[in-house]
């Protein structure tokens, strides 16, 4: 008769043909947890399977919806739905109350995450000189900028199928590759690359603002982590853990000593150099560590691997009088008197609606290149964006520039003299949508 064999119980188990783990185990009194009855419910009766899983049956439906739910690992299983064939030695892994409190999956409207090692892009950036200017500024001033910053760069790594796992001052982590993706190299070197760009886009504001030098440093690093779900139930949160994040992070603080602003590892480096272009390389020792080791400096990613990112990822685009035009949004999408910031690349594009007229001209005023609408998408009303009046004039928010939306021409400069018209933005209304032209 085949036997199963329980630890940390040291108790070997005869069963019967046909008898699950679970039965046999609670004929024999041994503690194995099983919160909803064995029904493949709670995940609770999880065993590590040690040896023979040679006599393991594959998951049926039940067991299968579980473990994709919970990302069990391969040689997890459900006692209550496992029937072995032969010996088989386990595990248990639910020992206590507390166990079975963090495992249970049953009133949950998430399901936790099992821990499951995975090779991920772990992407780190934080604020060069943060201590030094938020010391003069007031408590609000700093918690504007800092939500400012995150919410763009939020949008550049979740667009690049990147994971926030969390902010930290003025510190973000990101994962690339939760979920297997393939590409989550490159793509995270490419959310980095765009993530400086944005950064550059905003210096001019924080420079006009608050009168600092406002940058950011990135490192990135390729490895093994642990991937699953840490916090007590019901505020679990998916995160990474493991020595690839630690070299991450001290790949990112390498950037200080090396004056860089981006440097990403050798690991990462190996896996994406066919799609990149590498400026310099350096090498240091890493804080924590006593050898040294090769980072790199990336300047951008090669014509085809950028070709190839846009294309899995842009809007729906249409030739036609010898531009390119990108969807933009559906026209009933945009009411009379509202209007959206929408992301182009290389910039930020305003579209409104105002009467029979739409408007779409270059989020940025031509006098010192601060944006005319915060990118919330809400109408002209609040109170943080310029006017626009009932002629299709625009007055900036900032310096009382005027504007003519419908030629771009300078109604009123700011300063004596001189001036540059507002960039308007080609566009069209056909097939239900608002087309911008992109070249």
């Amino acid at each position: 008769m085949p036997t199963l064999k329980s630890l940390p119980d040291n108790q070997t188990i005869a069963f019967e043909p046909g008898e699950s783990v679970l039965e046999a185990t609670r004929r024999a009194e041994v503690p194995l947890a099983h919160a909803c009855g064995g029904k493949a419910k709670c995940s609770t009766c999880r065993i590590w399977i040690l040896e023979g899983a040679e006599f393991c049956p594959e998951r049926g439906e039940d067991e299968q919806r579980l473990t994709d739910r919970v990302r069990l690992g391969e040689s997890v299983r459900l006692a209550c739905q496992l029937r072995p064939t032969g010996d088989v030695t386990f595990r248990r892994l639910i020992l206590d109350d507390t166990d079975l409190h963090i495992a249970n999956q049953l009133r949950r409207s998430k399901a936790s995450r099992s821990g499951e090692l995975r090779p991920v892009v772990l992407f780190f950036s934080d604020v060069a000189g943060f201590t030094t200017f938020s010391e003069n500024l007031t408590p609000y001033d700093v918690m504007y900028l800092l939500n400012r910053y995150f919410a763009q760069v939020g949008e550049v790594i979740e667009r690049n199928d990147g994971y926030i796992d969390k902010f930290v001052g003025d510190g973000l982590m990101a994962i690339f590759g939760v979920e297997g993706q393939e590409d989550a190299p490159v793509r995270a070197v490419n959310a980095a690359l765009q993530t400086l760009a944005t950064v550059d886009r905003m210096k001019p504001f924080f420079a006009s603002m608050y009168d600092i030098d406002f940058d950011i440093r990135i490192g990135l690093h390729l490895g093994d982590a642990v991937i699953g779900s840490v916090g007590s139930p019901g505020h679990e949160r998916l995160t990474a853990i493991g020595d690839a994040v630690n070299v991450a992070s001290r790949v990112e603080a390498a950037n200080k000593e090396a004056g860089t602003r981006m440097l990403i590892s050798e690991a990462l480096y190996e896996a994406v150099r066919d799609d990149v272009e590498m400026t310099d390389f350096v090498r240091v020792r890493l804080r924590g560590t006593s050898e040294r080791i090769t980072l790199y400096e990336i300047a951008g990613l090669k014509p085809e691997a950028e070709a190839r990112l846009n294309a899995a990822s842009a809007p729906e685009t249409m030739a036609a009088d010898g531009k390119t035009w990108q969807r933009a949004l559906a026209s009933d999408a945009l009411p009379d008197g509202e209007r959206r910031v929408l992301a182009l690349s290389g910039g930020q594009a305003v579209v409104m609606r105002q009467g029979e007229s739409v408007y779409a001209f270059n989020n940025s005023c031509p006098h010192l290149q601060l944006p005319f609408f915060e990118a919330s998408g809400e109408a002209n009303g609040q109170a943080e964006g310029s006017t626009i009046d009932d002629a299709g004039v625009i007055t900036c928010r900032w310096h009382e520039s005027r504007f003519d939306l419908s030629s771009g021409a300078i109604v009123h400069w700011c300063e004596p003299g001189g001036g540059t018209p507002i960039s308007l933005i080609p566009h069209r209304e056909e097939n239900g949508h608002i087309w911008l032209a992109v070249d």
